[in-house]
């Protein structure tokens, strides 16, 4: 039996041996090297508080100071990655998982007997004995992850009522046009998983039955399916690959009357090993052994390319259109030099066909193609623009206007709200 003096010298020891560890691993997170983004999270990191009296008895500089802790402490990319494998080797899964079960309403149940016809020819694929897995409310299947869509019509058409405002800015003869983009399980469900999300075309013609006439409807998911075989989508990020945007880009084209350039004998290079958005989020091994590559095309076109700012509208500074540099988990990045907020590309082309594209991050893929029939495209990021929009398109000439979103951002009031935003400038 321990005496009494041995247990208290036992807990000194412990205590002595804990604040041995914390005064190191505060020497170590004083003296290592800090990092201001997280490539494996894709963030930026709490850098250290500015001192000031009003934040000290506010409280704000201590919670500052908790976070940049949190986020500096030593080998702390390790320590992620040990949790992530640990959560796998248990099975542990988080108890905030949601399955979208379809609304049993009469307007949810609303579809025309074109739709009906659509969602039979292009539904769930038969069950090939695959199984998958739900992990952090992300669908990974076939060594692949996926996003469930479970938007309603409601919001839908909330999104195409705001585009439908833009049909009428004044500005002379300015055609818009309408893509959505649908997610990758669109193309891959399997009948023993059809109830994990709700069918995608449905959705997109429930939004294209709300606009008005004379808006272009871009039916980009109709030409994508043809390609469902191909690299058409990231196997372990949210986005398309630059070859699925191009094929939107081909619908776009039989849409608007242009003619869509060929990809057979087009330069590209790609950026390997691109461990994307849905990896970070379920940490899967599965996924991580299953790197994506980012390719980029570079048409022989010659484009000026420009970098526009939210506060001086005559300003254009030159850059270029890849991100080059980038790599790693940054790799969706190449595309317009990630997700400015204006950029403006001028072409040889003596057209006369001036674009304006409203996007969030899928259409940073997609737009490159447009140089190859446009005189001059610019792109508006929805979520970060905050110059005078309309403003914009009639000082630059702007004849056409496209809209492009994936389905979950036409679907989303954030984005709906921020594209609205627009006019108000």
């Amino acid at each position: 039996m321990i005496s009494e003096t041995t247990n208290k010298k036992i807990h000194l020891v412990n205590v002595i041996v804990f604040c041995g560890i914390l005064v190191l691993g505060c020497i170590a997170s004083l003296a290592m090297k800090k990092e201001s983004i997280s490539e494996m999270e894709n963030r930026k990191l709490t850098a250290f508080p500015k001192y000031a009296d009003s934040t000290l008895w506010s409280g704000d500089y201590f919670k500052q100071l908790e976070l940049y802790y949190a986020d500096n402490f030593p080998f702390r990319n390790k320590w992620i990655s040990l949790s992530g494998k640990f959560r796998n080797n248990i099975g542990f899964e988080s108890s905030d998982i949601k399955i979208y079960e379809p609304a049993n309403d009469a307007e949810s149940n609303e579809k025309t007997d074109t739709a009906r016809e659509e969602t039979i020819n292009s539904g769930p694929l038969p069950d090939d004995g695959v199984t998958g897995e739900i992990k952090k409310r992300v669908f990974v299947f076939k060594n692949r992850a996926f996003e469930m869509f479970g938007g309603g019509p409601a919001m839908g058409r909330s999104y195409a009522n705001v585009i439908n405002s833009y049909n009428h800015l004044g500005i002379r003869k300015l055609q818009v046009y309408n893509l959505i983009i649908p997610v990758a399980l669109e193309f891959e469900i399997t009948q023993k998983y059809a109830k994990l999300q709700r069918p995608n075309r449905p959705a997109i013609e429930n939004v294209y039955k709300s606009l008005d006439s004379n808006i272009k409807k871009v039916w980009a998911i109709d030409e994508i399916r043809k390609h469902r075989e191909e690299y058409i989508y990231f196997d372990t990020d949210h986005h398309w690959t630059s070859l699925g945007a191009y094929y939107a880009y081909r619908a776009f084209c039989n849409t608007a009357g242009l003619t869509p350039v060929l990809l057979d004998t087009i330069p590209y290079k790609t950026k390997k090993s691109f461990l994307g958005s849905l990896y970070r989020l379920t940490r899967d091994p599965t996924l991580q052994s299953n790197p994506d590559s980012v390719r980029y095309y570079l048409f022989p076109d010659s484009v000026r390319f420009y970098i526009g700012s939210n506060n001086a509208p005559a300003y254009w500074g030159k850059s270029k259109m890849y991100a080059e540099s980038v790599n790693g988990t940054n790799s969706y990045s190449v595309f317009l030099q990630g997700d400015l907020p204006i950029v403006k590309m001028e072409t040889l082309h003596k057209n006369g066909r001036k674009i304006a594209i409203v996007k969030e991050s899928y259409g940073n893929a997609f737009a490159p193609f447009l140089i190859n029939n446009y005189e001059k495209v610019i792109v508006v990021d929805q979520r970060y623009y905050t110059g005078d929009f309309v403003k914009m398109l009639k000082a630059e000439g702007i004849n056409e206007l496209l809209f492009i979103n994936n389905i979950f951002a036409a679907h989303t009031p954030f984005h709906i709200d921020k594209i609205k935003g627009l006019m108000k400038k």
